[in-house]
């Protein structure tokens, strides 16, 4: 008996094997069954990001062109073709309108109301609209002379620096937390000058935008590990910050009558008209998180790539004059740039696009399949978690020759469509493009402008380059030790 008990033992754990292993197997994909498992123990071995997964599964089997792995028991796929990266994200997008991201209401319930999370077609379409509804070319143009002022601050506190050095991210964050909160909820722009200022205070990167490493891959690649553990996106802190605050701001304009054109103003507008039309309304909970989702799509991701670029411009002054030359033949007065000066400045567009390549803040994309699909010529069941190694496009030499390299004649007239166009995905593409993008362009090109109209930015040591350290974060992030020198000049 013990020797038949053993026999179907092991015949059973056979059988099992080959199916849950054989996934892809099934579908003629080639796949790598153990290669998940054994990189994240060797990074968490060597107390080290597991982040490059996908880069080192793209460096190995790009020719693939698809190729599946096992998180654990579950079959996922990374796409390594540019053409059928188009399938996923545009042609069929509709199978394919979930990310592979999974947030739970009553573990992180600000965060699970971000569209970026959203489950489900018109869930996510109702979130996205909130949103989109504030990054119109209208609207743009109605908040840029705030824009100047928030501009202008950060020229006063760096002339007041003379010449100190300056942690990149710092001021960035500082000039998009300004943004934000002046644009978004008519707060007047303090993050310059105010060390108290309660945005920088509670709801700092610290705060918001830093889970672990860990987190982020159980959210991706191990969904009911991350829910069993509770683990979070927003810090509890910054929760009840800005549930207080959200509260505060719209009880006092309601009993006071005051109304701005802002995002607020916009959130408790469309409250009402909820209201009158016997519809439920959004509960305190839930304007708490579209005000939260506001702020955090204007802050971070747009405060990293500024910094980057800021880097990047001082690490190389020929560019740095190239651009600051065809920004002074428009105007040497930065409030003239208005929306359509600022976005035509076509070097600035290159120098950008370039820093963006190389600075990809997400390393990939990740899509849910919602229905049945094919890829290829492989079929897809309900259910398939996908994903797009957008920083591993980026730095591919095939798409990028001499990637590692800072060239912004890559996106010249001439050369940009020599570039596969899903081999370049700053902000994604398709119906689930960056809503934000837009804003984002915006006020990094004021950035820019209104500094290298008043500075020379360089390096903060004396050999000329500086070193950009990356923190230990999910996005891809400078650390405090990368900084800067504004050396003032008289260009107006």
């Amino acid at each position: 008996m013990l020797v038949e008990a053993i026999v179907v033992l092991v015949v059973t754990l056979c059988l099992s094997y080959s199916w849950l292993f054989g996934f892809w197997d099934r579908r003629n994909v080639f796949n790598v069954k153990f290669e998940l498992t054994r990189h994240v123990v060797t990074k968490l071995l060597k107390n080290e990001h597991s982040q490059d997964f996908f880069t080192d599964l793209y460096r190995k089997y790009k020719s693939e062109g698809l190729v599946g792995f096992y998180a654990v028991f579950t079959p996922m796929l990374l796409v390594t073709d540019p053409e059928l990266v188009k399938t996923v994200i545009v042609k069929d997008f509709n199978k394919f309108h979930d990310t592979a991201m999974e947030m739970k209401k009553d573990v992180d319930p600000l965060f699970a109301l971000n569209p970026f999370v959203a489950k489900g077609m018109e869930k996510w379409k109702e979130l996205r609209s909130i949103q989109a509804s504030n990054m119109t070319a209208v609207r743009f143009k109605e908040i840029i002379p705030i824009m100047y002022r928030v501009a202008e601050n950060m020229v006063n506190y760096l002339t007041e620096k003379k010449m100190e050095p300056v942690a990149a991210k710092e001021l960035s964050f500082l000039y998009t937390v300004d943004n934000s909160c002046s644009c978004g909820f008519g707060i007047e722009p303090s993050a310059f000058t105010d060390p108290e200022n309660n945005f920088v205070k509670y709801a700092n990167s610290e705060k918001i935008f830093k889970p672990s490493p860990f987190t982020m891959f159980c959210y991706f690649l191990l969904p009911k590990v991350a829910t069993f553990l509770k683990l979070r996106i927003l810090s509890e802190d910054a929760e009840e910050f800005f549930k207080s605050f959200v509260q505060k701001m719209i009880e006092y304009r309601s009993s006071s009558n005051v109304v701005k054109n802002d995002f607020i103003n916009y959130i408790m507008k469309l409250n009402q008209k909820l209201k009158e039309e016997n519809k439920p309304a959004y509960t305190n909970l839930e304007l708490a998180a579209h005000c939260l989702t506001f702020y955090a799509d204007s802050t971070e991701t747009s405060s990293n790539q500024l910094a980057f670029f800021l880097l990047d411009l001082a690490n190389h002054q020929h560019v740095q004059d190239k651009l600051r030359k065809e920004i002074s033949s428009i105007s040497k007065c930065p409030t003239d740039f208005d929306l359509d000066k600022a976005s035509s400045i076509n070097y600035l567009n290159m120098a950008f696009n370039e820093s963006l390549r190389i600075h990809s803040q997400a390393a990939w994309l990740s899509r849910t399949c919602t229905q049945d699909a094919v890829v290829g010529n492989t079929s897809l069941p309900k259910g398939t978690k996908v994903f797009i190694p957008v920083g591993s496009f980026h730095k591919d030499p095939e798409y990028f020759p001499d990637p590692e390299k800072f060239d912004p004649e890559r996106f010249s007239e001439e050369k940009k469509d020599s570039i596969p166009k899903y081999a370049f995905l700053p902000f994604g593409e398709g119906p689930r493009i960056c809503v934000g993008f837009k804003l984002a362009l915006l006020q990094i090109r004021l950035a820019v402008i209104f500094l290298l109209l008043n500075f020379t930015i360089v390096p903060s040591n004396e050999d000329g380059k500086e070193e950009i350290v990356l923190d230990n974060a999910p996005l891809l992030t400078p650390g405090a030790s990368s900084k800067l020198k504004f050396k003032p000049i008289n260009v107006y």
